[in-house]
């Protein structure tokens, strides 16, 4: 729900709520003011009447008595007994619906004289009839329908006056709304627009201000990501083909000088796989990745010979299930992802076995350490930490579904390629 129509639902039922206590109140007040003036009445017609020579009379419409059983008997129908309430009225309405005059009313009220009690009755009967007759020739709004009518001009005036103050108010904080959601790195040098109030005008520099912060901290991120990984480049290159020179001036070191140029290889193949993922993440645009239907399966398998150099040395067993699923993929980004989840699998795996298993677009990497004390060693190659950051950055960016646990015997990593 908007600000808008909570502050407008809020505002016109409170109206409404006021209105209609009003109404109600104005409604009491009117009948009441009536009883008022109609029991003034009475008591004095009854303070005087019936004359002493007569026990009953009719003045001004009222019928006066000294004898209940002399009181019409349509009043008495309604009012059976005596009522103990004296110099009070009583009065009967019968089909009433508030907003117009009853069918038919019976009015009683009693006083106590020196002479002994008074009885002043009134009754109408058919009260609709008579009424039309008297306004026959002229409009007439019942004075119950005049208080509702004022009721609901007043909640109207609030509406109409609420939704303009809305539509000053609430247009420029929509405009603020749209602005900030179409707002564009590139576009923090357009002009501003005026929003109209001081409090909106701040609030828009504000999101500027800080939306331009974030676009430094993203530009200053990705100059460094690009810049670390072209000069990584040249001495990553050196070392690679100083490694190869290596092994044709001694193609049968040692075994202590295998395990060093070993180690210096691996250094050389993470590196270089780390520059070019580095590199490839410093670019802006993700749509100017190629979307491709591959074969995963022969993507898991010329990851897993590459990486095989990983195992030399080693006792471990690699178990590899996959299918013959096609899946539309931007292909770089999902090298890299695997690479780096093979690349750890078999870095943690010194003693033990290694499953990978795809079905579909779903790829589940499994190693498993036999040795303990081995794969709390292993945990300090090269790469692991960053091969995992940049495994979740690159799912996160295309959608992807990227899950991995651990326990004591190794780790299970599972994703799914579908966004």
């Amino acid at each position: 729900m908007s600000i808008r129509t909570y502050i407008f639902a809020l505002l016109t039922s409170l109206v409404l709520l006021i209105a209609v206590i009003l109404s109600f109140q104005s409604a009491r007040l009117f009948i009441s003011s009536f009883d008022v003036v109609i029991e003034k009445t009475m008591i004095e017609i009854a303070q005087k009447y019936p004359e002493a020579d007569q026990i009953e009379q009719k003045i001004l419409g009222y019928h006066v008595t000294t004898d209940w059983t002399k009181v019409p008997q349509p009043v008495r129908n309604y009012f059976p007994v005596i009522p103990t309430e004296t110099e009070e009225l009583h009065s009967k309405f019968v089909d009433w619906v508030y907003i117009a005059p009853p069918e038919k009313v019976y009015s009683l009220l009693v006083v106590d004289r020196e002479d002994g009690q008074v009885f002043v009755s009134r009754f109408r009967e058919n009260v609709h009839e008579k009424v039309a007759e008297d306004h026959k020739d002229e409009f007439f709004i019942d004075p119950m329908v005049v208080i509702i009518l004022f009721g609901l001009a007043g909640i109207t005036i609030f509406i109409l006056m609420l939704l303009y103050v809305f539509k000053k108010v609430a247009l420029p904080m929509e405009s603020l709304q749209q602005w900030a959601k179409q707002l564009k790195l590139d576009e923090l040098d357009k002009e501003r627009p005026d929003f109209r109030f001081t409090e909106l005008n701040e609030l828009a520099n504000l999101i500027h201000n800080n939306l331009a912060s974030v676009a430094d901290s993203v530009e200053r991120e990705q100059a460094f990501l690009s810049y670390a990984s072209h000069e990584l480049r040249t001495p990553i290159a050196i070392m690679r083909s100083n490694s190869a020179l290596l092994e044709k001036v001694n193609p049968n070191p040692s075994e202590k000088e295998r395990i060093i140029r070993d180690r210096i290889q691996r250094a050389s193949l993470t590196m270089k796989s780390m520059s070019e993922t580095l590199l490839w993440l410093s670019r802006e645009e993700d749509s100017s990745v190629p979307i491709d239907n591959v074969h995963l399966g022969t993507l898991i398998n010329n990851t897993q010979s590459e990486m095989a150099y990983l195992l030399v040395g080693k006792t471990v067993s690699v178990n590899i299930d996959v299918d013959e699923t096609e899946c539309a993929l931007a292909t770089i980004p999902a090298v890299i992802v695997l690479n780096n989840l093979i690349r750890n699998a078999f870095q943690h795996t010194q003693h033990g076995k290694v499953e990978i298993k795809q079905r579909e677009d779903t790829v589940v990497i499994t190693n498993i350490e036999f040795d303990q004390s081995e794969m709390n060693d292993t945990k300090e190659d090269l790469g692991f930490g960053l091969g995992m950051q940049l495994v979740e950055k690159l799912t996160n960016r295309f959608g992807w579904h990227y899950q991995i646990n651990n326990d004591s015997n190794g780790y299970q990593v599972s994703i799914s390629f579908h966004s």
